[in-house]
C-alpha cells in the first residue's frame, strides 16, 4: 500500500486541519489489522458499506470505509498543517 496523494480539505464541517490521503490499492482487512496497530480502532462491519475509525489519542483521527481507496485525517487544529510523515511512511510500509 502506498499514498498516492495528499489534499487539504477546507471549509470542513469535522475540523480545521482535516486531510484525504488517496491509497493505491483499496482499503481491505489487512490494512485495517495493520493502522489499527496504532491505536483505538473501531470497525462498523455491519453496514452495507463497511467503515471504520481509528482514534490515535492526541495525534489525530483516521476515517474511511473498505472497498475505497482514501482515507480521511483529521488532525487537532493547533497541529502542524500537514499530514505527519510517520503516518505517511507506516502506510507506505503496509504490503
Amino acid at each position: 500500500m502506498k499514498v498516492v496523494a495528499t489534499k487539504n480539505i477546507e471549509n470542513c464541517l469535522t475540523g480545521k486541519n482535516v486531510w484525504d490521503i488517496e491509497l493505491s490499492n483499496v482499503i481491505g482487512e489487512d490494512f485495517l489489522h495493520h493502522i489499527g496497530k496504532l491505536g483505538k480502532l473501531t470497525s462498523h462491519s455491519f453496514k452495507p458499506k463497511p467503515y471504520f475509525t481509528l482514534i490515535v489519542r492526541g495525534k489525530y483521527t483516521i476515517k474511511g470505509s473498505v472497498g475505497n481507496k482514501t482515507v480521511r485525517i483529521i488532525l487537532p487544529d493547533t497541529a502542524e498543517q500537514k499530514v505527519p510523515d510517520e503516518l505517511i511512511d507506516y502506510i507506505d510500509s503496509i504490503e
